[in-house]
């Protein structure tokens, strides 16, 4: 995967001029999941675990996709939820990262819930749009719209990966059977598909920017 979300930096930073305020957050994102390959690459071959850098960078983008969505989601109630979620997520994570799983564990409480607070994001992202007077009114349709295909980017990932994130510390700390690991490799194999389906998602949201403001 990482030879994938670094090349997608190259399109996104060539034209990162044409991107508005909010879409700017995305480039950000780009950096953000190329920086989480390479650091987990690298930490692996250098020292065999990486499983801290996950957690911390799984906060980090946790920030990042909660500025987004304050941007993009209209209602000031949703923002207020998205801005209070924000320290409970991190104060799970203190908790989860250093007595719960520990920091050579996967932090799979912290990751797991934050992952789920992304996809409802996400679902509301695509509520506001199919709800949204204004598109049907001026014949938009949702498909033409960069964040319609930047969020579906975003939910595709965290939901291929729930299942994984939710069960890894087990897989850790346990020894698993055959079936386990064969379950394992299954739900790894939807992470790693799904990781490819946001990076191409993604660069149909930059051809739409590219579209919309030639």
């Amino acid at each position: 995967m990482m030879g994938i979300e670094v090349l997608l930096l190259i399109p996104f930073t060539l034209h990162y001029r044409l991107f508005d305020k909010d879409q700017r957050i995305m480039y950000v994102y780009a950096i953000y999941s190329a920086v989480l390959s390479v650091g987990a690459e690298m930490l692996a071959r250098i020292f065999r675990h990486n499983l801290a850098w996950h957690a911390v960078m799984f906060l980090i983008g946790f920030y990042i996709l909660s500025w987004f969505y304050i941007k993009v989601l209209k209602k000031p109630h949703t923002k207020k939820i998205i801005r209070a979620l924000i320290p409970v997520i991190t104060v799970l994570f203190v908790v989860d990262f250093f007595w719960i799983s520990g920091p050579s564990g996967f932090s799979s409480i912290f990751v797991s819930v934050r992952t789920f607070v992304l996809i409802v994001y996400g679902i509301l992202f695509f509520m506001q749009l199919v709800r949204d007077n204004t598109l049907i009114e001026r014949s938009i349709y949702i498909t033409s719209i960069p964040e319609f295909w930047f969020n579906s980017g975003i939910f595709v990932y965290q939901c291929c990966n729930f299942i994984l994130y939710l069960s890894f510390n087990f897989l850790l700390n346990d020894e698993p059977g055959p079936e386990i690991i064969n379950l394992f490799r299954i739900t790894q194999g939807l992470g790693w598909i799904a990781g490819i389906i946001q990076v191409i998602v993604f660069y149909i949201g930059l051809l739409k920017i590219k579209r919309a403001r030639s």
